[in-house]
Formats: structure tokens, sequence, C-alpha cells
């Protein structure tokens, strides 16, 4: 009988592999590199909006009170109902806007993070008391649940902020747990328990490292959905009290000057741009790095 001819061995192409993944780490698009411009411009303003030349957000023109719709040199997006410069009541918005939400995702990711990777790693007991408890958390209307622990706790950006992240927690343990079961049976962790070495160092030293890609990406989504839930409570009035503003407060605000366009639409921009260039960077950076995403 003739020999069959031997298809020749496919290379991988997953995200572990060398060629494949220098491939789409080289193709990310200009669509990618736009968002991230965005989030660079964006991270660089609000860092350093107190050196930048701004107004004070606060401090109205009583000189020439009333909204402003038009650009003017002294007011680029123009003024509110109370003479306030738009665009610097933007920025500092941001400032808050993005405070809260990166320090909701850093809760959520350091509880979620921390407690998923135990509980795929021990399993047993651990492992099923932890999902218990969590997706019974993930089983409950968060958004009805924030609101009444505000409205009973008190507003303030720090409240907001400590709530989010906690109610955020749940879904970081789900998809870090799913992620730390892929990697808790490999041979590498087998043989280092084997060897004696500790549960902190197992999941330090062997677990973190091929978790951690996954995990930026779903810092980034957490980071987005952070973002709008605190938009969402304070365009509902249950988020930072006045004079500090957010963009949700900025939106909320457009409400009682419905002649100034921009006083909506600028704030609503930005918030749209942020959400979107966020969820494109997580996508693709979990893409890129998850082989289960990429078949």
């Amino acid at each position: 009988m003739l020999d069959q001819p031997v298809a020749p061995e496919a290379k991988p192409t997953d995200a572990t592999s060398g060629q494949g993944g220098v491939g789409r780490a080289g193709g990310l698009g200009i669509a990618f590199w736009c968002c991230v411009a965005w989030l660079g411009v964006l991270g660089f303003v609000t860092v350093f909006a107190g050196l930048l030349p701004f107004q004070d957000p606060a401090l109205g023109n009583f000189l020439n009170p009333g909204p402003d719709a038009g650009f003017s040199l002294g007011h680029l997006l123009g003024t509110d109902q109370d003479a306030r410069d738009i665009l610097s009541r933007l920025v500092h918005g941001a400032q808050v806007s993005l405070v809260i939400g990166l320090g909701a995702t850093a809760i959520g990711i350091l509880l979620g993070g921390s407690l998923g990777m135990l509980a795929a790693y021990l399993r047993g007991r651990v492992d099923a008391v932890l999902s218990l408890v969590m997706y019974s958390g993930l089983a409950f209307p968060a958004i009805v649940a924030v609101m009444a622990i505000l409205a009973f706790w008190g507003q303030g950006e720090f409240q907001v902020m400590i709530v989010i992240g906690l109610f955020s927690v749940p879904l970081i343990y789900r998809l870090v747990r799913a992620a730390t079961l892929s990697y808790a049976t490999r041979e590498y962790v087998t043989v280092a328990r084997a060897q004696g070495a500790t549960a902190a160092r197992v999941l330090g030293r062997e677990i973190l490292p091929n978790v951690a890609p996954a995990l930026a990406a779903y810092a980034l989504f957490t980071l987005g959905g952070a973002i709008a839930t605190e938009g969402a409570l304070a365009f509902l009035g249950l988020s930072v009290l006045p004079p500090t503003s957010s963009w949700g407060t900025l939106i909320s605000d457009a409400a009682t000057d419905s002649g100034n366009l921009f006083l909506l639409f600028a704030p609503a921009a930005a918030l749209f741009l942020t959400l979107v260039s966020l969820n494109y960077v997580g996508e693709r950076v979990r893409r890129r790095f998850d082989p289960g995403a990429s078949r």
C-alpha cells in the first residue's frame, strides 16, 4: 500500500505562540490606536488639570451672567446657566468620574481577583462557599442595592467609589475564577505543589502571570462599567454633592438649561467616547492574550 501523504504540521496560532501573537499585535488597527490616543489625552488633561490654563469650574462670570451657547475666546464650549465655563467643568468633572471609576475598579480587581484565584486553586468547600456568596450577589439587582445604600449611607465621592467597587467584586470573581481553573491543573502547577510550594507562592509565581493579561482586559471593562454607573447615579442625584461635579452631574444640569446644546453634548460625548474606547481596547487586549477568544 502506498504511503499516504502527510499533511504539514499546523503552526500554533494562539496567544502563547510566538508568531501568531506577534501577527495580531502588529495588526491592532487604527481604531485601537485612536481609542488609546483618546484615553491618553483624557488621562493627561485630568491629571494636570490644575496646571493647565482652565478656569475655576465653580466660579461664574457675574459680569456676564446667563448661558452662552456660542464659541468665544474665553469659553470654547460656552457657559452654563450660572456663567461657569463648560470646558473647565468638563475637565474637572472627568477627574471625579475617573477617580471613582479607578477606585471602584481597584477594589473589584483586588477583592474579586484574589478570591477568584483562591477559590479556583483550593476548590472544595472554599470554592463552594465563595461561589455561593458571589453568585448570590450577581443575582441581586446591583443598581437598586447601590441606590438604597447611598440613600442610607450618604452621598460623596468616597461612598460612591466603595459601593460601586464592592458590587463589582462578584463579576470579577466569576471571570477570574474561570480563567484560573484552566491553569490550576497544569503540569508546572502540579510540580510546584509536589515540591512543597505554598499556596501563596503557587498563586503568585505560577498562576498570576498567566491570569494577569486577562485580568487587565477585565479591569478595562470594569472601569467602563464603574464610570457608567457613577454617571447614572449622578444623573439621579445620588453621586457627589455640589459644588463637586462629574460627567453625570453635568448631564443632569443640562435639563435646567435647554438653551445650551454644549451643556448636554460635551459631557455626553466625552462619556460615550470614553466607554467605547475602554471597551474596544479591553476587547482587543482580551483577544490578543486569550487563546480561547481568538478561536
